[in-house]
């Protein structure tokens, strides 16, 4: 992975700039920055799945969502267990209905939900917060 500098980035005590980005070249890869004291911002590619529905309409949930890791080794687990991590969003998401998602709390317990499913795939190593950076149902 190679480092992409963002302009105006302040430089930390390492050398390396707050907001550097570790890309790989296809849109479909994650996007990996670096944040605030140590943490890492794993992106991940835009998730979409069915939904139920309860008159039968074909239902569509798109996610992007952003995990905070506590260093980078923890990156490399994330990448290497990413079949299993989307196989359990689909389990996930495929189970919910539009209702489950409504308000702040649904989207609350959607949150909590993927880091719990996420935290059992990764250990020991932890997720230590799920964002959630778009979410669309249509």
């Amino acid at each position: 992975m190679r480092l992409k500098k963002k302009e105006g980035a302040k430089t930390k005590k390492d050398g390396k700039k707050e907001g550097e980005e570790k890309t790989k070249a296809g849109p479909n890869d994650p996007i990996i920055r670096e944040g605030p004291d140590g943490v890492v911002f794993y992106t991940l590619p835009p998730i979409t799945s069915n939904m139920q529905s309860p008159d039968g309409r074909a239902t569509y949930l798109k996610l992007k969502l952003t995990f905070e890791l506590p260093n980078e080794a923890a990156v490399e687990v994330v990448t290497a267990n990413g079949p299993r991590l989307q196989d359990a969003f689909q389990a996930l998401f495929r189970e919910l209905r539009v209702e489950d998602l409504q308000g702040s709390q649904g989207s609350y317990q959607v949150r909590m939900e993927i880091l719990r499913r996420v935290n059992l795939i990764l250990a020991p190593t932890r997720v230590n917060s799920v964002l959630i950076e778009e979410m669309l149902i249509n």
